[in-house]
């Protein structure tokens, strides 16, 4: 009996470092694995020859044959039409949903807005409808991530700036019959810059969220660093001391209260005596040199310093990485960011907006539906190389 466990679990762990070689090196052949994770080349034929069966990679034709000669060698790659995902961003504005190839290639695209939805799980099942027939794959629909703006322990929701009611996602989309997985937005942002973004030889990041809340995701080792109850990261709650007056009532003032996007529209557009104004327009009064909003907009870059300060003394990161529409449509805050961090710190750790902002957190979502899907949760996959996000 615990010889047979021994072989299930080489098996199975021999399986995974394959797949993983395989996705990270793209058309490569079953010497190059044998001799690169130290296998000998009937173990790896015969995982390849499952993989196959399964569907999982597929042969794409003759490499280059050797100096010496000889045949040459059959190139495989991840099947990239195995299947796809589908990963939905629940904001309290707008809901996003993105289906991908498990190669993280975008498929499709649709959004609603929150404003008038009555039922939400209503809402959510026609929204998915719209992807749940997509040709072109073996196995068609093969995972479903939620992409929380809030908290989640990956099995329920604890808290949600959208309000779900009594709606349990995980049970409700069971139907689907797929693995349905929740996750932070913000570390799913993490995600997508440690397996989208190149940059080489970084190995811890953090990647800061600044949205309704303000949150944090971190990859530690290149793996994603949840804590017990996935509620690391959740820096908006933390207790700040503003060094300017604000109107709030409550005795404790978060970081959330004075320096998430939704805190600094509110701010200028009271100073203004305007309703909420749009990210557009904020943007245009800055470059008109408006002095409310410039003096607004650098209290938020250095309380944006002040959190990023915060966290470099206890992970002291490769980079950090900003998922900050705000930022995104003022990048010219950034050097202020930049700037006021190194004064605090001392340190002189990149500071970047994140690319590809309009997915990062979908596309991150889809990489933990790819892992998920492939046996590889916490593993570093190159999905760089197979897009252009």
């Amino acid at each position: 009996m615990a010889e047979s466990a021994s072989r299930s679990n080489s098996h199975d762990y021999n399986y995974q470092r394959i797949v993983e070689y395989i996705f990270n090196h793209r058309a490569t052949s079953r010497s190059a694995i044998a001799r690169d994770l130290g296998l000998n080349k009937a173990t790896v034929s015969l995982l390849c020859s499952e993989m196959q069966d399964q569907g999982v990679v597929s042969e794409i034709g003759s490499g280059s044959a050797s100096s010496n000669g000889g045949r040459k060698p059959t190139l495989i790659e991840i099947n990239r039409r195995y299947g796809y995902t589908l990963t939905v961003e629940l904001d309290s504005q707008v809901i996003r949903a993105l289906a991908c190839y498990l190669d993280g290639e975008t498929l499709q695209f649709q959004q609603v807005t929150t404003t008038a939805i009555t039922d939400l799980a209503a809402t959510l099942d026609d929204l998915i409808g719209h992807f749940t027939a997509i040709p072109g794959t073996t196995r068609g629909l093969v995972g479903i991530c939620f992409a929380i703006h809030g908290i989640t322990n990956g099995t329920q929701v604890q808290e949600s700036f959208l309000n779900l009611g009594d709606l349990d996602l995980k049970a409700y989309f069971a139907k689907y019959g797929v693995p349905i997985l929740l996750e932070n937005e913000a570390n799913l942002s993490a995600i997508y810059s440690r397996d989208f973004v190149e940059e080489l030889g970084l190995e811890n990041t953090v990647t800061l969220s600044i949205h309704q809340g303000i949150a944090a995701g971190f990859i530690l080792e290149n793996k994603l660093y949840r804590g017990s109850q996935g509620r690391v990261g959740n820096l908006g709650h933390n207790i700040v001391m503003p060094a300017f007056s604000i109107n709030n009532s409550r005795s404790q003032v978060t970081y959330q209260d004075v320096y998430s996007e939704y805190a600094v529209i509110h701010q200028i557009s009271d100073l203004l005596g305007k309703a909420d104004m749009s990210l557009d327009e904020i943007s245009k009064l800055y470059a008109d040199h408006n002095a409310e909003v410039i003096t607004v907009l650098s209290q938020f870059a250095n309380g944006i310093a002040g959190i990023l300060n915060n966290v470099v003394g206890m992970l002291d990161p490769d980079v950090f990485y900003l998922n900050s529409p705000l930022l995104h449509q003022i990048p010219s805050a950034i050097p202020q960011v930049r700037n006021y961090f190194k004064r605090l710190s001392g340190y002189d750790i990149p500071v970047k907006l994140i690319p590809n902002i309009q997915l990062a957190t979908l596309l991150g979502g889809a990489a933990l539906t790819s892992h998920t899907v492939l046996g590889l949760t916490g593993v570093k996959l190159h999905f760089w190389d197979y897009t252009d996000n």
